[in-house]
């Protein structure tokens, strides 16, 4: 049945592995039963019932009774839910305490990856969350518009917001910067709208977002994070430069330095 398997996958999330769900669940059924029983009502093999068994009393979920034969009965499912919880927030707030106190080793600078909007938004949406001093953001409106409201509550505790936008939206926050948008929307067609991040000068993110396959990559390695910065950075520099010299620009290079660009066969 799709509930029970539901419950054992649950049961399995929270530490039993899958024969004791089985077993806990039979034993709430069936109280006071034997090892047999057990094996028989619940599914698991003999084999393994004792085993199986011993490890639930062991963590204190099942209850011996009795002898020749044993007869076994389950704690009930709100009190081990109970002691699992207190033990689980106990375990963390000992982390929380202690673990600062351990010198770790800086010197690896890991790059995680990450696949589909969904993994990608749920990491910006973290680091946002976390900023203390800066955010530095490239983004297209629409990844704008989408985490305005962790822009905005970024801004509200005085954390410096400066970001530079491809296209427009309603709402800003911080500094903004508009980028020159001419033949864009076919790049971002092509390669996807990219998206870059940089948080507090400690961690940075770069994106590509499209239908098909939206990646990115997270790190705190100081080569990529410098990358992702300058690339900010020269946004910020063409945006400021179009601002105040866009006739000159076009005449002599065409729209958004096409003339150039055409030159340049990367990617």
């Amino acid at each position: 049945m799709k509930f029970i398997e539901n419950i054992i996958s649950n049961l399995m999330k929270i530490g039993l592995t899958k024969y004791e769900s089985m077993v806990y669940l039979t034993l709430l059924e069936n109280q006071e039963i034997t090892a047999y029983e057990i094996s028989k009502r619940s599914g698991v093999p003999q084999s393994k019932i004792y085993g199986t068994v011993g490890s639930l009393i062991e963590k204190g979920i099942a209850l011996p009774n009795g002898t020749d034969p044993t007869k076994y009965a389950a704690l009930p499912l709100d009190k081990f839910l109970e002691n699992y919880k207190t033990e689980t927030e106990t375990t963390i707030d000992y982390l929380k305490d202690n673990i600062k106190n351990i010198k770790t080793d800086n010197t690896t600078d890991y790059i995680w990856h990450f696949n589909g909007s969904e993994q990608i938004y749920t990491k910006i949406k973290s680091m946002l969350g976390n900023v203390q001093k800066s955010i530095y953001l490239t983004a297209w409106a629409k990844e704008y518009d989408f985490f305005y409201k962790d822009l905005f509550a970024a801004s509200e505790k005085n954390i410096d917001v400066v970001s530079v936008l491809y296209g427009t939206t309603q709402k800003t926050v911080g500094k903004i910067y508009y980028h020159e948008m001419h033949d864009m929307h076919k790049i971002a067609a092509k390669y996807g709208r990219w998206f870059s991040l940089v948080i507090d000068n400690k961690e940075s993110l770069f994106a590509s977002f499209n239908e098909q396959n939206s990646c990115a990559v997270w790190t705190q390695n100081i080569a990529f994070m410098l990358v992702t910065e300058s690339f900010i950075m020269h946004d910020i520099y063409i945006a400021e430069i179009y601002l105040k010299h866009k006739e000159e620009l076009n005449k002599e290079f065409g729209e958004n330095l096409e003339k150039l660009r055409q030159n340049i066969h990367i990617g």
